[in-house]
């Protein structure tokens, strides 16, 4: 009533020949229709709590302004001030003329602010849910326009939560306890919560119901097993559905497929609401290539684009293969993909049902090639705290290069691979020039943080436990000393910093420090890395001369290279490590070596192939790695007899090689589904028979894989479902094997904190020697899991796995165990 009463004045504004505004005293001002006046002031009044300046900025009128009365300067406004939804009455008032100016007042009424609001009819659960959707917070202005689209909210939220009848409405009552004030009540009346009790076709002989139901990507019947799937009826989702239903069957063949109806309806399953759609469908008759011709094509000949097409004369009609086999292969294989990747942005490919007859298609792949694109600028945004130089020399697209499909792709994901920017944000928009034959390419990148600070205290295995670290992975050395990048720490040039320190002041204490340069020189991707670190351990807590004990310390020069060929995934590391063990009648199992000084000098050298899309959650590609360590053969050189020599004589220079192997292949299902598979196997071996295996680097299997609290040189290999190191030889193994399949489901991708749930299977076992290897007689485990990754945290998981097998010396299963992940991945 109000909005409309004062629209009523700003028409009779427009209407009136004369126009007498009201005066503070009552007084009558006549004003003159056609007739310019200054404006000599303007008063606001009724909401003290705004700025009247901020107000007549609004409004769009100014002291010293000309206006007339009536003009549409006027109503614009008082229509101004109504659109900022902060106002319940707009007047606008002449309270005084003198001659040819007069002074403006705008009396306003604001709109009540929210003080506090609550449901009814909700469990907390579900309330708590609803706040983090809804804007409302005190102090709010309440305006219609806030209640309906709050309404609109819940109404969304619950409906996408399978309750299609849910009913939502605002009141708003005013809080006596403030001025200007009001309390909403929101009242939700659920309804019956529906899922899909079955989803069932009829008319289909071709395609089975299970075939079209699993072709459906987001209905799906309520089913004990489908737990990666919603059974909620969501209304619309159902064209969609219907659409991938006849996709389904042009897959198989059937062009003419359609869908004559859906019905939905009720029924009580149990007393419980549910709902069954029925698809009617017509499949008609199954199609076949009659011929396939190329028109068009001068860059490649006939031969060498029916080798990507496949398709033949005689074929079956096949809609999805086709345009896979076009322009839609996710791996680049397709005609498309051909031409873009040698230049022709241009291009354009298009498979046309020349003629149809019966049952029987006549293809034409026409082409169209245009003339070659070369790439004119190139331009990164979004890189806020990494420089420039750090991203440009990661992409493969580089001014004056033709256009190239591929290397855009392969750019994404060597910056989605630095660990700096989100990968699944990563995008790119080329602007391409027909005129002269080029393009543009603007790659847009989102940064995430990086680095970690873990400052933490513990209680464990009746221990108090401390921990600092930073690993910082943009570092910036060269502006060490510029105090104006301390933001906390110098960053942006992509370099690696890594410092932690780990005691209970007792038992153990671990420090390590590394530092890598990823473009030494900054011209090649030849990376340098330098690692220094010091371990004690102290197995029975004594500090006086009967302590177990042993301390290591060591140092790392390494070096990676980027390779070219076979081809440019393939990375090579080598590098150089000594270390010193001093050791004081530590327990090594079954080694008489138990006090004494030994040295290490070892060569590392790994090549490794890695074309995995994403870093955290891959969905397809792989990595491969062969690992070789080896120490000089001493014992072959100095001409010792080392079956005669004490184990302080013969461990004083520690010789050993070591090989792994290790295969992890992932592949992609379904929408967020992926599946995993992984092999490794690790062989410790020495020179000579007389000096044996050497007391440290052999392999402990079994439990969560941590690495944390065990710092004497053994190298822990995870297993789940066994407790640790329970699959591992007295003293540790020489050779091992171990072989792992999972399914992972992504449940969130948000960057901040990527969740995913995983079903694993799992066997391996530990030998002593070769001469006691069973490569099948492995210990067998499956279980559940669940990851979380958060830039600040690294990698957190936790995992229940069932040992099928007994442990070494025991006679019944493992059983149930329960493993931690901090930091890897298994």
């Amino acid at each position: 009533m109000n909005r409309l009463r004062s629209i009523t004045l700003a028409l009779l504004l427009l209407v009136t020949g004369s126009v007498m505004g009201q005066m503070p005293a009552g007084s009558s001002v006549e004003v003159t229709a056609g007739i310019d006046y200054e404006i000599g002031g303007i008063l606001v009044t009724g909401a003290e709590e705004l700025d009247p300046s901020m107000i007549t900025l609004l409004s769009s009128l100014r002291v010293g302004d000309m206006v007339q009365f009536p003009s549409e300067k006027i109503a614009e406004a008082v229509r101004n001030l109504w659109k900022q939804e902060l106002f319940e009455d707009v007047q606008l008032f002449i309270t005084a003329r003198n001659g040819g100016i007069v002074y403006l007042e705008f009396r306003l009424k604001t709109l009540p602010k929210l003080s506090k609001y609550f449901f009814v009819g909700l469990s907390k659960v579900r309330q708590d849910a609803l706040r983090e959707k809804i804007s409302l917070s005190r102090g709010t202005i309440v305006s219609q326009n806030l209640l309906r689209n709050s309404e609109s909210i819940i109404r969304k939220n619950l409906i996408e939560k399978g309750f299609p009848d849910v009913t939502a409405k605002i009141t708003a009552e005013a809080d006596t306890s403030f001025a200007q004030a009001q309390v909403l009540r929101i009242d939700v009346e659920l309804g019956p919560r529906l899922r899909i009790d079955d989803i069932v076709f009829e008319g289909n002989t071709a395609l089975s119901g299970g075939k079209l139901r699993r072709a459906m990507d987001e209905l799906h019947r309520l089913r004990w097993w489908n737990i990666f799937q919603s059974a909620k009826y969501l209304d619309d989702k159902l064209e969609g559905e219907r659409a991938l239903i006849v996709e389904a069957y042009n897959h198989a063949g059937y062009r003419d497929a359609r869908i004559v109806r859906d019905t939905t309806y009720r029924l009580m399953v149990k007393d419980k609401a549910r709902i069954r759609l029925v698809f009617t469908v017509e499949e008609g008759r199954p199609y076949y290539y009659r011929s396939v011709r190329f028109l068009g094509n001068s860059k490649y000949d006939n031969a060498t684009l029916q080798s990507i097409l496949r398709i033949d004369a005689g074929d079956r009609y096949d809609s999805k293969l086709l345009a896979t086999r076009v322009n839609g292969d996710p791996n680049g294989n397709d005609i498309s993909s051909l031409y873009l990747n040698s230049g022709y942005l241009f291009s354009n490919v298009i498979p046309v049902e020349a003629r149809v007859s019966n049952d029987s298609i006549d293809l034409e792949i026409r082409i169209r090639e245009g003339r070659p694109a070369t790439v004119r600028k190139v331009k990164v945004v979004g890189n806020e705290r990494t420089n420039d130089h750090v991203v440009y020399r990661e992409i493969r697209t580089r001014p004056g290069d033709l256009f190239s499909k591929a290397d855009i792709q392969r750019t994404i994901r060597e910056l989605g691979q630095l660990g700096y920017f989100d990968p699944r944000s990563i995008n790119i928009v080329p602007n391409p020039d027909p005129m002269t034959g080029s393009v543009d390419l603007e790659y847009s990148v989102t940064e995430q943080s990086t680095s970690q600070l873990e400052l933490q205290g513990g209680w464990g295995a009746n221990m108090v436990i401390g921990t600092a670290g930073l690993n910082f992975n943009n570092f910036s050395a060269k502006n060490m000393f510029n105090k104006k990048a301390w933001r906390p720490l110098p960053s942006g040039d992509g370099q690696t910093i890594n410092l932690r320190a780990q005691s209970n002041g007792t038992f153990f204490s671990s420090y390590n420090f590394s530092f890598t340069e990823p473009w030494l020189g900054g011209k090649k991707p030849n990376s340098i890395t330098f690692t220094a670190y010091h371990n004690i351990m102290n197995a029975s807590g004594r500090t006086d001369s009967t302590a177990q004990k042993i301390s290591i310390t060591g140092v790392t020069l390494g070096q990676g290279l980027r390779l070219k060929w076979p081809d440019d995934y393939f990375t090579l590391y080598h590098a150089l490590e000594y270390r010193r063990f001093d050791i004081n009648n530590y327990p090594f199992g079954s080694s008489m070596f138990k006090t004494g000084i030994a040295n290490s000098v070892a060569y590392n050298f790994t090549l490794r192939r890695d074309n995995r899309d994403l870093p955290i959650f891959p969905t397809r590609g792989s990595s491969l790695s062969f690992n070789m360590e080896a120490t000089p053969p001493i014992s072959l050189l100095d001409g010792r007899d080392y079956s005669k020599l004490t184990t302080n004589e013969k461990y004083r220079f520690i010789e050993y090689h070591k090989f792994k192997f290790s295969g992890d292949f992932y592949m992609q299902l379904a929408k967020n589904l992926v599946m995993r598979s992984y092999g490794e196997f690790g062989f410790l071996g020495s020179y000579s028979k007389d000096y044996g295996l050497p007391p440290f680097e052999r392999f402990y299997l079994g439990g969560d894989g941590l690495q944390n609290f065990v710092l004497d040189g053994r190298e822990i290999i995870g297993l789940r479902g066994y407790t640790n190191f329970s699959l591992t030889p007295t003293g540790g193994g020489a050779l091992y094997n171990k072989f792992t399949s999972e399914m992972r489901y992504l449940i969130s991708p948000s960057p901040t904190a990527q969740i995913f749930a995983l079903a694993f299977v799992e066997a391996g076992n530990n030998y002593i020697s070769f001469g006691d290897y069973r490569p099948f007689e492995l210990k067998r485990s499956a279980g559940v899991g669940l990851r979380i990754f958060m830039p600040m945290f690294g990698l957190l998981g936790v995992d229940l796995g069932y040992g099928f097998d007994p442990m070494p010396g025991k006679i019944v299963p493992s059983g149930w165990q329960t493993h931690f992940v901090l930091g890897q991945q298994f």
